[in-house]
């Protein structure tokens, strides 16, 4: 396999190639998900360049001259806004990120040749249903920020036949501002730890995420023609309190902690919290049948992404220290 290269200026000129590689777009260059995306290996070999941070995101015009620019075969949106408390309060920058700029790459994508690899959610649904949800199940999104990334849906895949829209759930990452972030700094301090306990859903790393973009852009390039929206997730569903629970024993490998007790709670019973999804388990089955892509453990996905977090700070494993 092959480290694909990135930069934020152009691609290289590989028009003479027998097989010239993909040419890849990435939105969000500052996002975790952005960084994993470019570290990812790609075994069909992938030219990477990242938008311009200088890009006025809310222009049409600025994103259109942008693509026109550079013709990317592939244009991957990692930048999201993913605050669902903060959709409610904040309707506006919600719409802006996760409505209003996919569709308008859609249109920049439809007009100079490119696929759009996009992110939604799981939130789309109401989390009613016993089993696993289907891509085709019928929608019901119980908040705004649901509400959102649905319309974004139906709107881009109205404006851009190639699209592929990923649908993820419980997104975990390593680093600041993220849950393992949360949890540790919250373990460090107090011995009782409340997490919810009765929302479920299908908990994926953004390195198996990236994993999973890299490898559809790999097959769409040699010649998939595997278009639509795929749900993606680690093998297994878990609560929050579950994935709390994870965190906190890989991380006392690495450090005393202050907690003694994990509390599990209700989420309504958080205040000013947006109503969220009980059960949301997102069959992952189309993914496989289609690109062969399959599902990786969501518990060695999470110890392997908190050891990346204390890697990223300097911090050794307490048997090497």
């Amino acid at each position: 396999m092959t480290k694909s290269r990135s930069n934020t200026v152009n691609f290289e000129d590989e028009s003479d190639s027998r097989f010239p590689r993909a040419r890849v777009l990435v939105v969000g260059e500052h996002t975790s998900l952005a960084k994993a995306f470019l570290q990812m290996h790609s075994s069909g070999g992938q030219q990477r360049v990242t938008l311009s941070e200088s890009v006025n995101l809310a222009d049409d015009r600025d994103i259109f001259e942008s693509i026109r620019m550079r013709r990317p075969d592939y244009v991957v949106n990692c930048l999201v806004e993913s605050g669902v408390d903060r959709a409610e309060t904040d309707p506006s920058d919600c719409r802006l990120i996760n409505h209003d700029l996919p569709v308008s790459l859609a249109i920049a994508c439809r007009e100079f040749g490119a696929t759009l690899i996009q992110l939604s959610t799981d939130y789309i649904f109401d989390g009613q249903k016993d089993i696993a949800y289907f891509e085709d199940d019928a929608p019901n999104p119980l908040n705004l920020y649901g509400q959102t990334r649905l319309e974004a849906e139906r709107d881009l895949a109205n404006v851009l036949d190639s699209h592929v829209i990923l649908r993820i759930s419980h997104l975990f990452a390593p680093g600041p501002e993220s849950f393992v972030a949360n949890v540790l700094a919250r373990a460090r301090i107090e011995s009782e730890l409340p997490l919810v306990q009765d929302e479920r859903g299908c908990p994926t790393s953004i390195f198996d995420m990236a994993r999973v973009m890299s490898a559809v852009i790999d097959q769409l390039h040699a010649g998939a023609g595997s278009y639509g929206t795929f749900h993606v997730g680690c093998q297994g569903d878990a609560s929050w309190y579950e994935l709390g629970e994870c965190i906190i024993a890989q991380a006392r490998q690495f450090e005393d902690l202050a907690v003694e007790e994990l509390v599990g709670i209700s989420g309504d019973s958080i205040q000013g919290r947006a109503e969220r999804p009980k059960r949301l388990i997102l069959s992952t089955r189309k993914l496989l049948y289609t690109f062969g892509i399959k599902p990786r453990p969501w518990r060695q996905e999470l110890a392997d992404t908190v050891e990346k977090h204390y890697a990223a700070e300097g911090v050794q494993h307490a048997e090497a220290s």
